[in-house]
C-alpha cells in the first residue's frame, strides 16, 4: 500500500497547510522534467491523488485506519547480518558435527580399554620433552607393530627394543593409556605412558571447552552470529585438540 505521507515528505500528524505545501513545492521541482520522464510524471500524479485523499477529512481518516493496519516495513539488514544469516544453517550442523566429536571422544575414553599382549618393542627414537632450556628433559617416542607413544626418561628401560610388551590403548581412536613390561626389573605393574593428550592432566580442558562451545552454537533460538561465532571458535578448538592428540 502506497504511503501517502512519505511521498509528500510530510509527517502522519501534518496538517492540511503542510500537506498542500508539500504538494506544491514537489510540484514545482519537478513538473518541467516531469513532461519528459514518464517516471516523473507517474510520481506527480500519485502525489496529486495523495493531495486528494489527505486533504479530504474523512477519506483520510479512512485511509489512516487502513495504514494502520499495514505490517511494519521489514529491518533492512546490514552486508554484516546478512552475511551471518547466510552461513548461520551451515554453522549449526557444524556445531553438530562438533557435538558429535566430542561424543565421540567421550565414548573411546570411558569404553573399556583394549589390551594388545605381546607388543614387540621395534623402535626407541630420543625427543625433547620441555621447552625450557633452563631444565631440558628427554623421552622416547616408542614404537610397535600396533602402537606408537611416549615415555619419559625415566621410564624409558622399561620398554627397551626387542623386548615384549603389554599395552592398552581406547577402543575407537587407538590412545594408548596403559603399558606393562613382564620382564622388566621394576616389574609387571602396568603404568602410564609419558602425556595422556587429551585424555588427562590440563589439556584435558580442551575438549570440554569445545564441548560448551558446540552446544551454545545448536541451542533453538540463537543469534545467527552467535551460531557462526560458535562455529569458528569451535573449529579452531577442533584443531587444537586434534594437534594435541597427534603431538601427545
Amino acid at each position: 500500500m502506497q504511503n501517502y505521507y512519505r511521498l509528500l515528505g510530510v509527517p502522519a500528524t501534518a496538517s492540511v497547510a503542510e500537506i498542500e505545501a508539500a504538494y506544491r513545492a514537489l510540484h514545482a521541482r519537478i513538473h518541467r522534467r516531469a513532461a519528459r520522464d514518464p517516471a516523473l510524471n507517474e510520481r506527480l500524479q500519485e502525489a496529486y491523488g495523495s493531495l486528494q485523499i489527505l486533504t479530504d477529512p474523512r477519506r483520510r481518516w479512512a485511509y489512516d485506519q487502513l495504514l494502520g493496519q499495514q505490517p511494519a516495513p521489514a529491518r533492512q539488514l546490514s552486508a554484516m547480518e546478512a552475511l551471518m544469516e547466510r552461513y548461520a544453517p551451515v554453522a549449526r550442523w557444524l556445531n553438530w558435527a562438533l557435538l558429535a566429536f566430542c561424543l565421540l571422544l567421550a565414548l573411546d575414553r570411558v569404553l573399556p580399554l583394549r589390551e594388545l599382549p605381546g607388543e614387540l618393542v621395534l623402535s626407541r627414537q630420543l625427543v625433547s620433552i620441555s621447552a625450557s632450556a633452563s631444565n631440558p628433559q628427554v623421552g622416547y617416542d616408542i614404537q610397535t607393530p600396533l602402537t606408537k607413544f611416549r615415555l619419559h626418561s625415566a621410564q624409558a628401560p622399561r620398554a627397551r627394543e626387542g623386548e615384549f610388551l603389554t599395552v592398552w590403548r581406547t577402543p575407537l581412536l587407538g590412545v594408548v593409556r596403559r603399558v606393562s613390561s613382564p620382564r622388566a626389573p621394576e616389574g609387571p605393574a602396568p603404568f602410564e605412558p609419558y602425556g595422556t593428550g587429551v585424555y588427562g592432566g590440563a589439556l584435558a580442558a580442551l575438549p570440554i571447552l569445545l564441548l560448551l562451545v558446540a552446544v551454545v552454537g545448536v541451542l533453538p533460538n540463537r543469534a545467527p552470529e552467535t551460531r557462526v561465532n560458535t562455529a569458528v571458535a569451535g573449529s579452531l578448538l577442533l584443531v587444537l585438540t586434534v594437534v594435541v592428540m597427534w603431538l601427545f
